[in-house]
């Protein structure tokens, strides 16, 4: 009967099943295990059966245990390996364990349990899925693990189909096996006509070992690009995130890339690790592979400090050293850098300087440069700091004390309003800078594309890469662009402003997020912007007060010298009225003022009070008395709602 049962098969290779009915309507699987035949041929050849062929079929576990359940038992991954994902490989190692049972199993008929439940690994880019599956291939213990790519299936749609097909019969064959995928989005897009041969195909393979031990694993960046008949049961019922690590899970992944390197602090792990939000486990890896260069670079310049210093010098009170390419005197007690014949040993400072160079993945394509505006930058922000001290600096410095009192940063967003030039971009730089912020920078007239829907997913790319490299700062400059009224008739950012409040207030929860906006118009935002769950903190930055204006001219006029006619705080009434930006322009024309006379022959390289007069002569006040009074009408309709 089983002979009768292929001779009717058109043609079999290794892996093919097919059921023989017994009595009493009962049917037992069998597959093809191995073929042997002259010639060097591959598991995915095809044959034909003929007079010659002999066929031995194995019915016993003890006589199958060698060739089906080869080290069933060390089916797993070892969590130390890899840093940061201990929750995930603790998933994976269920499922081998899972593969394992079946694979033990005598009888070889699908059961109905699911024992095989395919596995998509999704997440960010660099978090680790590629490293994953190679880890897989090589440490797993499967009897065979076999790969599908994408260079693999660049023929015609038929010999796609046969590549696929003898994958999964090579992997029946070889049980306990792994089918494993990298970037199946590029073989099995969602929506892509050209992929659908290649979908159908998959989805044979899927059917034919159900029941069986063979896994497939496959990685996508987001597991809404794969076709969605990929999903769900006897597919990949399970999806698997790999998320952008957070504090813990960096300071395990620098360990693991720095466990052979000589660390000269044992503090490192911890301090770089409290410093990289939003990196990618790539980051880490390249942030650290920058350092170790520092490192070297730093022991050869100390190798040559010794070298140098260990020759005789003509004069017994110094000798004379050549630092990057300037000779410079040193005392002959200086003490030489401290160093190692061995490995070099990788420093804090090495990482600073490396921390200069990377940024994360996450925020790489909008992210401005780390800012570097700090509060004594901005004159009279006193006040202004204690109220970002307590929204954002407590929840941060005291989570302890928040989670006691079951409170959590509840406030999401802060508008911050006044007249143009009175530093709201500054503070917002300042917000990043001083809490240690990723921050991003958007104008709102740059989120109005002219094509149907491209702002809409600007808007919510924004705010899925903060997510990913948060705790981070999304600062929206120019909020009226987007955020006007819907009644003002203009529908160019309507879409843009539903979708900007759905993803501050939307079903996902904005967490470790904050949103900072500024506006000079701010009575045209619509209201539902600025109701409770949105930007529910209202902040006036006017006119500097006289202290302020003071505190501004010191910080502009810094590293110029003032002639004694120059008298700052007399000055600085004369200001009364302008914006910051306006006293910092007036003292910029004070020194170009001087430079004129200087370069028509003066001697004296002093600032006077004639240049200052100047100066405030061409300087013009920009804010009006109109403009005050809609910004105390916005304050006071605030106070109302």
């Amino acid at each position: 009967m089983l002979t009768l049962s292929i001779d009717n098969c058109d043609a079999f290779s290794v892996g093919t099943t097919f059921d023989v009915a017994a009595k009493k309507g009962l049917k037992k699987r069998f597959f093809v295990e191995h073929i042997e035949a002259p010639g060097s041929l591959d598991s995915a050849t095809l044959f034909v059966l003929n007079d010659a062929t002999e066929v031995k079929i194995v019915e016993t576990a003890d006589e199958a245990s060698d060739s089906i359940h080869h080290k069933v038992s060390d089916m797993r991954l070892e969590v130390d390996r890899i840093g940061g994902l201990a929750d995930q490989i603790s998933v994976l190692n269920e499922s081998l364990l899972l593969l394992c049972k079946k694979a033990k199993q005598q009888n070889d008929e699908d059961d109905g349990f699911p024992w095989n439940s395919s596995i998509l690994v999704h997440g960010y880019e660099g978090t680790g899925k590629t490293m994953l599956l190679k880890e897989l291939e090589s440490r797993s213990g499967a009897r065979k693990v076999i790969r599908l790519e994408k260079r693999q299936l660049l023929g015609t749609a038929s010999k796609n189909d046969s590549v696929i097909q003898a994958a999964f019969n090579d992997a029946l064959a070889n049980q306990p096996s792994l089918v494993v995928i990298d970037n199946l989005e590029k073989i099995a897009a969602a929506g892509d006509a050209v992929a659908q041969t290649t979908v159908d195909s998959l989805r044979a393979g899927f059917d034919s070992i159900i029941g069986t031990a063979v896994l497939v694993i496959a990685a996508t960046r987001n597991h809404t690009d794969i076709d969605s008949s990929l999903l769900g049961s006897k597919r990949f019922a399970e999806t698997l995130e790999l998320p952008v690590p957070d504090r813990s899970a960096r300071v395990e992944i620098i360990k693991a890339l720095l466990h052979k390197i000589k660390i000269n602090d044992d503090s490192l792990h911890e301090n770089v690790g409290s410093r990289t939000h939003g990196f990618t486990g790539k980051d880490l890896g390249v942030l650290i592979e920058k350092a170790l260069k520092r490192s070297l670079l730093r022991t050869d310049r100390e190798e040559e400090w010794v070298k140098v210093h260990s020759r005789p010098s003509t004069d017994q009170s110094t000798a004379e050293t050549l630092v990057d390419g300037a000779t410079h005197s040193q005392p002959e007690s200086s003490t030489p850098p401290s160093h190692d014949n061995s490995v070099p040993r990788v420093t804090l400072e090495d990482f600073e300087l490396a921390l200069t160079q990377v940024r994360p993945t996450a925020l790489r394509e909008i992210i401005f440069e780390t800012p570097k505006v700090t509060w004594n930058d901005i004159g009279g922000s006193d006040a202004v700091r204690e109220m970002f001290d307590e929204t954002i600096g407590w929840p941060i410095k005291h989570p302890e004390l928040f989670a006691r009192f079951s409170r959590s940063n509840k406030q999401k967003g802060v508008l911050l309003y006044g007249p143009p030039g009175c530093s709201k971009t500054m503070t917002a730089q300042a917000v990043a800078n001083t809490y240690g912020l990723n921050f991003i920078a958007v104008k709102g007239a740059e989120l109005i594309s002219m094509y149907v829907g491209e702002s809409e997913r600007a808007v919510r790319e924004i705010f899925r890469k903060a997510r990913a490299a948060a705790p981070s700062i999304i600062f929206f400059d120019e909020i009226d662009a987007i955020g006007s009224t819907r009644e003002s008739g203009s529908s160019s950012g309507l879409h843009v402003l539903t979708t900007l409040l759905n993803e501050m207030d939307g079903f996902e929860t904005l967490k470790s997020v904050q949103v900072l906006a500024a506006t000079n118009q701010p009575e045209s935002l619509d209201p539902a912007i600025l109701r409770p769950g949105r930007f529910d903190a209202h902040v006036y930055l006017g006119p500097p007060n006289g202290p302020a204006r003071l505190d501004i001219m010191k910080i502009a006029t810094k590293g110029l010298t003032l002639q004694d006619d120059v008298h700052l705080e007399e000055l600085e009434k004369e200001t009364e009225g302008h914006s910051g930006a306006e006293i910092v322009r007036a003292c910029d024309l004070a020194a170009r003022q001087a430079l004129r006379r200087i370069v028509g022959g003066a001697t004296d390289e002093s600032l006077c009070r004639a240049d200052f007069e100047v100066a405030f002569a061409r300087t013009t006040k920009g804010i009006t008395t109109e403009m005050l009074e809609a910004y105390d009408a916005f304050a006071q309709k605030g106070a109302r709602r």
